[in-house]
Parts: C-alpha cells; structure tokens; sequence
C-alpha cells in the first residue's frame, strides 16, 4: 500500500471512530430520577418556546453596527445565532426573539401562531430553516417519558392534586396532561400500581431523546397541497384502522399519533405558506394557540407543547387580514413582517454567501465594486422616496453609512427617514435577492468559460437581460427599475461612473495619502488661524502672515462651499476637530467626510490632464504614457483589482473621457 493510501485510510478510520465515540449512550432512568435532574437544572423541563430562546440566547449577542435606532428598537443587539446566514434585518428578528422571550415566560402571547409576513426571498423561509436546524444541535437536554408517541414531558405524570408542591419542589411550572397512549399505560399495566390500587406514576420509565427533523422528533413541517385533497390527519394524525378492530373505537392505542402537530411536540413546527391552504383546515390551530390542544373527532384530546411558525407573502396576508370571516384566526396570530434588507453592505453579504456555497468562487475574480453596484441597485428598487429629497441614491447611502456631503452640510436624520420609510411599507417591494443573484451567476458563468473575471459594467449589462428572463414585474415597474439601473442621472450606471472615475484617479496619484494629508494639514493650520482671529508664524523665520486664503479658498470650492459659506464651514470643522481630540480619536484627512471629499477633488484636479491624456489617446506609445498607464495599473492590482479587470475599468474611464472631450 503507498504512503498516500495508508495516509487516507488512516484518516478513513479516525473520521469512523470519531462519528461512533461522538454517539450519545443513551440516559434511560424513573421518573424519580428525572425529577431529581429537574431539581438541579430546572431548565431540563424548559418549555417548547423557552427551549427555542435559550438556543438563540446561548451563542450570545454583539453591538448591532447600527447608530441610527429605530423607535422600540433601542436595546437593538445582532443574535449571533444568525450570524453569516440573515443579514440587515436586525429589527426583524429583534421582533422574533421578543416573540419567544414572551414565550418563554408562558404569557398568552407565546402561544400564538407566529406569522411572518414578507416579500418573496426575504428570508423567512432561512429564518424557519435556522431554528429547525439548530433545534437539532440544541445544547440542554430533552427528556421523555418512554415509548410516548409524542415525547411528552415527564412532569405529565403527577397528578394535578401534587402538581402545586411539586411546583415549589423542583422550582419549575407544571403544565399539560399526559397523553391518551401513556394513560392508558398508566393505569392498565400492572407494573405501575400498587397493593392498594394507587398509580406508581413515579417508577414510570423516562428516556433522553433528540429532536430530529428526520427522524419526525420535535420538529414537524407541513406544506399545503390541493385543498381539495389535503386531510386534516397530515396535522392531527388518524385512527389506525388495523388495530381499531383490535382495540375497538376511541380506544388509544386504535390512533396514528403521525400528524405534524404531534410531531414537533416539545420543538417547533413550520407552516410552510400558511396561507396557501383552505383556511378552514387551520381551524384546528385555534385550539392549539390558545389551549395547547388538539381535539381530535371521537378520541381524546391531546395536550401540544410546540411552536407553530408559519410564513406567508405579503398579497397573501393582506387578503387574509381583509376578511372578517377569519377573527378568530386573526386574534391568535402574531405576525412579525420579514421586509428586504435595505442596507447597500448586508446586501453585499447576502450574495457573497451564496457565491461562496457555489463553485464560481475558485474560479472566477470578482472585481471591486462589483457587488456593491448589484447591491446598491436591489435596495433602490426596494426603498420609498423621502418626503425631504426624493433623490433614492442619497438614501442608499444614508442607509449605508457612507459619508455624504449633504449630511454633513445639512444634518440629515436617518432615525426620522427609517421610521418614515418603515411606516410607508419600505422594503416590502422591489426586486429579490434570487433575481440579483440570477445576473451574478449568468454573468459569472459567461466569466467562467472566457474572461476568468466579472467587473460592474458586466453585471450592470446582466441585470439589464435579467428583466427578459423574470416573471411578475408590471411594465410600470419594468421601467421605473430599468431607470433605476441605467438612467443619466440617480442610477447605479451614473453612481458607477463617478466611483470609477476616483478609483482611476487615486490610482494615478503617486503617494496619493501622503499628498492628502500634507494637504489636509496645510488647510487645518489655515483654517484654524482664521477660526481663532490669529497669525500664521512661519516656523524657520518666524515672522507672522494672515492664513492663505487662496489656498483654503482653491479646496473649499471644489465642494460648492461659498464665499458666504466658508465662516460656518470653518467653523463647524474646528469644532469636529475638537470633539475628536476630546474622545482621543486621530484626526487625519479622512475624518470629516467633506473635507475629504474636496481635498481629493482638488488633487485630482491637478492631475485632471494627465489622466485624460493616458487613457483617452490610445495612440500614443510614448514610454512615459505607458509607463504611468502599467503604474496606475500596479496600484489597482494592490486596491483588489486583477489585471483584467484593472485594465477592463482603464478603458471604461477612458471611453467617458472621450465622449466628454
């Protein structure tokens, strides 16, 4: 055998004995035994929904990232549980894990049917998915009592006369009837019952189980079909007709405890399209939301400890709300509305997940910026014009974070837009992350057999196509989107051009932050003399001069700061500078974003002739036109680009050159 096959079945054989080393033994014991475990962890005999909030409380929580706090939401915190799988939707599951904290609490609206209502890929189903997934992985363990059809909790075994001492005993809430099959095995097997006829309740035999999708333990998932064929035993089970000849009618062991209510006892069952179904066939959910029971036709009923998690669309939904037909479903419902992420960066993540699962990740050079233009064009067809400028670009980037020079020339209250725009039904329109992702992967897939690399220009002319390939959009919605993505002005076409038009530039700046900051600090000293009524001293000479007006004058006006402007501009920036010394932050050329934004106008202004003339004459082979063309190529590849796409945004600035000549 060569070393590399003794290498693999050595590590053949370590992966086995690890899978087999990892299986849990088992705990099998009485009940006696179970109560003493509840005795010193009462959280063993948690509720369905405690036991769903302390999954998602135990992986712990970070700071959101989001200053600009939505009303109610100012303990906002991201749940680390949905780290790399949800993104931009904090307030979203804020709402959800409120949703089990009541629960988890046993208050009446922890029993509700949570609805989540949202536009198609908005991530209700991923949400559903997680807590599915993480029911199977959940750290406390679940006990039940032996050979329950449906894992019912143990405590069920004392009787209602004992439960209040046993309450104080164990220091847990005692909730729930046993099951019809474990009555019956209670009273009828001899095993449990003593000389004088009392119930041996307390030797009965409790197991530790696993809640398992697969093997239909604790989660449940049910899924509409035709309403016309679809029986209501797929949610509360049927009479087993081969043993109800044995065991005659109502008997309980004549019943197939299979129905997905009885399933997810214990976890959590996931209504898949709720809404979809005939909604007489969800009358059974009314019982089970308000009294955790499930009464079936001429059996007993069933005591239901789960969560009933549903989804549905938003058309859907509004059509369901309007009829007065369903106030009874209506009362027991508590729906949380799932609207597409309207942050630029999230969006970004969202993609990058899902290139990563894919095989275009090895194999295909996504350049920079990229994403961000097929982000920036989802979440404008998704956003509400502000009532203040109706310009969407600039509320992108507001919701982003990134720095503009409206904001800081004129204070722009994000809080008040978000709570605006939410109010308005913002994100629950627009274009889904499946279509943006559709563009990627026919873009990346053309990349794949010829360029080995995908640039913005070639997701821009993607998601163009991608309008040919879709269903649903209205030719009004068509248009208003396509303007979104291509127009002259406020498009992510235009956004693009101005943002390759820096990179171009800073590319051809030579020690581009060091010019910056000496720049930066000439004007800050300038600036801060005429702040403070004071002279210029020269440091070598030492005699005093007034501060170079032309100087902070030739920067100012690269931003339209005017001449009646300049004291409050001035003004306002020392004031910053004073803020940041006061917290010990650094206070350098990218700190106050207008600023910034002017000294690098006024350095690539100087430059304005040297970038023209090396991109936009193609004839030229003079080696110093090359040579600065191969060098601004070098400080690209640094910035993330290849050579490719480098070169493919060279000559996209450069076309715009000519075509402005």
């Amino acid at each position: 055998m060569s070393s590399d096959a003794r290498e693999f079945h050595d590590s053949l054989d370590a992966l086995i004995h690890e899978t087999k080393s990892d299986k849990d033994d088992g705990w099998e014991g009485t009940m006696t035994e179970y109560m003493a475990l509840v005795h010193d962890d009462p959280v063993v005999a948690q509720s369905a929904p405690a036991r769903v909030y302390n999954m998602i409380m135990e992986r712990g929580t970070s700071d959101s990232g989001h200053p600009d706090k939505l009303p109610h939401y100012e303990d906002l915190v991201r749940y680390t549980f949905f780290d790399g799988e949800i993104f931009g939707i904090e307030e979203v599951l804020h709402d959800l894990v409120r949703f089990f904290q009541a629960g988890a609490n046993r208050t009446e609206t922890g029993k509700r049917i949570l609805i989540l209502v949202g536009p198609v890929s908005s991530g209700k189903s991923t949400i559903a998915a997680l807590l599915r997934r993480g029911l199977e992985r959940v750290k406390a363990p679940v006990y039940a009592i032996k050979d329950c059809p449906i894992h019912e909790e143990p405590l069920h075994l004392i009787p209602r006369s004992l439960r209040a001492k046993f309450e104080q005993l164990l220091g847990v809430k005692i909730e729930g009837d046993l099951c019809p099959v474990c009555k019956y095995r209670l009273t009828a097997d001899e095993r449990f019952r003593d000389q004088v006829g009392n119930y041996k309740w307390e030797e009965m035999p409790v197991v530790r189980i696993s809640l398992s999708e697969r093997s239909r333990a604790g989660i449940g998932t049910f899924q509409p079909s035709d309403p016309k064929n679809q029986d209501i035993s797929e949610l509360i089970g049927h009479v087993d007709l081969g043993q109800i000849t044995k065991y005659g009618e109502g008997h309980p062991l004549g019943y197939k405890f299979d129905g997905e209510l009885q399933i997810a006892n214990r976890g959590l069952i996931e209504y898949i399209e709720i809404l979809k179904c005939d909604i007489k066939f969800h009358y059974v959910l009314i019982t089970v939301a308000q009294e955790q029971l499930i009464k079936a036709p001429s059996f007993p009923q069933m005591y239901i400890d789960t969560v009933i998690l549903s989804h549905t669309n938003q058309t859907e939904f509004d059509k369901f709300k309007a009829n007065k037909e369903n106030e009874a479903l209506h009362d027991r419902m508590y729906p949380i509305y799932v609207p597409y992420n309207l942050r630029v960066r999230d969006e970004m993540e969202i993609y990058r997940k899902l290139i990563n699962t894919s095989e275009f990740k090895e194999k295909v050079h996504i350049a920079p910026l990229t994403l961000y233009m097929a982000a920036l064009f989802a979440v404008l067809t998704r956003l509400i014009p502000p009532k203040a400028d109706p310009d969407l670009l600039k509320k992108a980037k507001y919701y982003n974070g990134e720095a503009i020079l409206e904001k800081e020339k004129d204070p722009v209250d994000v809080r008040k837009m978000w709570t605006e725009g939410r109010e308005a039904g913002e994100g629950m329109n627009g274009v889904s992350p499946r279509f943006i992702m559709n563009a990627l992967n026919i873009a990346l897939g053309a990349a794949q057999g010829g360029a080995k690399c995908i640039n913005p220009v070639d997701v821009i002319r993607s998601l163009k196509h991608q309008f040919d390939h879709h269903i649903g959009f209205s030719d009004e919605e068509r248009s208003r989107y396509m303007n979104l993505l291509m127009a002259e002005k406020g498009s992510v076409l235009a956004d693009y051009r101005e943002k390759a038009k820096k990179e171009i530039n800073r590319a051809f700046l030579y020690a581009y932050e060091d010019q910056a900051q000496a720049l930066f600090d000439n004007y800050m000293k300038n600036a801060t003399a005429y702040c403070l009524k004071r002279k210029n001293i020269d440091p070598v000479t030492q005699e005093e001069s007034d501060p170079d007006e032309k100087l902070m004058r030739s920067i100012e006006e690269m931003i339209g700061i005017s001449e009646g402007a300049k004291p409050e501009f001035r003004q306002g920036l020392f004031v910053f500078k004073s803020d940041a010394i006061d917290r010990n932050e650094p206070f350098d050329f990218k700190s106050y974003a207008p600023l910034q934004e002017a000294i690098e106008k006024k350095l690539i202004a100087d430059l304005k002739n040297i970038v023209s003339l090396t991109l936009t004459d193609k004839s030229r082979r003079d080696p110093k036109t090359l040579e600065r063309k191969q060098d601004a190529v070098g400080k690209l590849i640094e910035r993330g680009y290849c050579a490719e796409c480098a070169e493919a945004l060279l000559d996209f600035v450069g076309e715009m050159l000519r075509k402005e000549e």
